[in-house]
């Protein structure tokens, strides 16, 4: 898993908003999956060490597919800065890792869909038929749906006014 100079690693956690809360509130959410720019998300990709903003394009855009495949309504995915050892696997060709231990003083962005979105995303959850991530991620009908909409970027503290 790649880290930042800080010596923490970037990931993108999809939540529902009431886990988001509860979060903010300062629940433990336990084992929570995730999606880093970690080697393997590289390769599967094609990108190299110099292609950093783009691996965390990639990895935040599983994490949203995977927020409207396991949370119902709008999708919510938090970026996260966490010690190397709250990080459990190494990452897929999807990015896909554990985190323990979350804390909300970790959340660096929101990102949500625009309530606008919410037509499409239904289509796509329908188009989705309860398939994994592997499975939907190349998936027109479930991603062109998706792709419609990017996912907004909001601050932490901008919680309650991301509409999700």
């Amino acid at each position: 898993m790649s880290t930042t100079p800080t010596g923490t690693t970037p990931a993108f956690v999809p939540v529902s908003r009431q886990q988001a809360v509860a979060l903010r509130a300062g629940d433990d959410l336990g084992a929570l999956a995730a999606y880093a720019p970690g080697p393997a998300l590289r390769e599967a990709h094609g990108l190299g060490p110099a292609d950093d903003e783009q691996t965390g394009f990639v990895a935040l855009g599983y994490a949203g597919l995977a927020a409207l495949l396991s949370h119902p309504g709008l999708r919510t995915v938090l970026a996260v800065d966490v010690d190397a050892a709250q990080v459990e696997g190494g990452g897929s060709e999807f990015g896909e890792v554990v985190l323990q231990r979350l804390t909300w003083a970790q959340v660096t962005a929101v990102f949500a869909d625009e309530p606008a979105a919410a037509p499409d995303l239904e289509a796509a959850r329908t188009a989705a038929g309860g398939r994994a991530l592997a499975e939907v991620a190349d998936a027109e009908d479930v991603v062109g749906l998706v792709d419609r909409w990017d996912l907004l970027w909001y601050a932490p503290a901008e919680l309650d006014a991301s509409g999700s």
